[in-house]
């Protein structure tokens, strides 16, 4: 019988595409559980704000970031090295920002999309954007019921 491998190395640079309070909290998860964080902002006050002050004060107020979590403006920069890729924007920015990525990220690099809901006009699922909108890498989909503010402050506990 053939044996099978799998690696149990954890991925340890983590790109969060996507600075609300979503990929915010996502972002404070991955370097809680020891990761190197890019998180990408496309507001140019947010990128400051982390940088600065440690928070996020336009989506994601009050929650103090570590220094673990870099945060740009620059795309290409967020996805360089990265072992896998967050995507943390709404469903109805999805396929612009899949695209982007796409152009700069590469190719084969997990692509987990965070993001629930239906494309409007085209009345796709997220997965049917992921496939169309960035072939070529590794498809994933983080879902759940969870609130930005409850999971960047650590519940629910165990």
């Amino acid at each position: 019988m053939a044996q099978t491998t799998s690696s149990t190395a954890p991925y340890q640079t983590i790109g969060v595409i996507g600075a609300g309070a979503w990929g915010t909290s996502l972002a404070l998860t991955a370097a809680r559980a020891g990761r190197n964080v890019r998180l990408w902002a496309r507001e140019a006050e947010v990128v400051e704000a982390v940088r600065r002050q440690r928070q996020n004060t336009l989506f994601l107020a009050g929650v103090t970031l570590p220094k673990t979590i870099a945060t740009t403006g620059d795309l290409a920069e967020a996805v360089a090295g990265a072992d896998a890729l967050l995507i943390a924007a709404p469903a109805q920015h999805l396929r612009a920002s899949l695209s982007a990525v796409a152009q700069v990220a590469a190719k084969g690099t997990p692509l987990v999309v965070c993001a629930k809901g239906i494309e409007r006009g085209s009345g796709k699922l997220v997965t049917e954007v992921l496939q169309e909108a960035a072939g070529g890498f590794v498809p994933a989909i983080l879902s759940g019921p969870s609130f930005a503010r409850d999971a960047a402050l650590g519940f629910p506990q165990p």
